[in-house]
């Protein structure tokens, strides 16, 4: 197993830090600790593929955007979220975006819509970018240090943190979910 983590577990942060990319974050973060991988590394693969993924949704949306909101149905729920993060904090909702769980997607492409330029678009994106990869994969490494310290050998209860992270992981999820349905009914109220 430490051997497929080791051998593939850069292209795997990259891949998922596509599309989702806080808990693996925190894992790797966990798991650099651990000695399974390079932090410095586990922090550039999540930062490449969280800047890869918002470019390309940002770009999309300043070419297609007819198209693309046509074809994901699924985001009409969180647009209206989206329009009003946009509306109240203009660029800085491209720094704000990735601590944003469940609406990242959508604030991205409400951002593509606004008509922000592509140069400033993607300088805030490589801030945001770089500051996310450094907090999540610090965080996670700490975690694993501090650990270490409250139960001494962490292979012994190897188990037990991953249980930890993944209720962590699940906590804030949570948190988001509820965040996410007060934005809608304060969207939903506005007339």
């Amino acid at each position: 197993m430490e051997e497929l983590i080791q051998k593939y577990g850069y292209i795997i942060i990259f891949l998922i830090t596509l599309f989702e990319g806080e808990s693996v974050l925190l894992i790797a973060g966990f798991m650099a600790y651990q000695g399974l991988l390079d932090l410095e590394l586990s922090m550039i693969s999540a930062f490449i593929g969280s800047t890869l993924a918002d470019q390309i949704i940002f770009h999309l949306m300043r070419r297609n955007s007819n198209f693309i909101l046509k074809k994901f149905k699924k985001f009409d729920k969180y647009q209206r979220i989206a329009k009003h993060y946009v509306e109240k904090y203009g660029s800085a909702v491209v720094l704000l975006a990735r601590y944003l769980y469940g609406i990242r997607t959508p604030l991205v492409m409400m951002v593509g819509l606004s008509g922000m330029s592509v140069v400033k678009f993607t300088v805030l994106n490589l801030i945001a970018a770089g500051i996310w990869a450094l907090s999540f994969g610090y965080a996670g490494f700490y975690f694993g240090h501090a650990a270490e310290r409250f139960v001494g050998d962490l292979k012994r209860y190897q188990i037990y943190g991953w249980v930890l992270i993944f209720s962590i992981i699940f906590a804030l999820y949570v948190i988001s979910r509820i965040r996410i349905r007060q934005m809608k009914k304060l969207t939903d109220s506005k007339p």
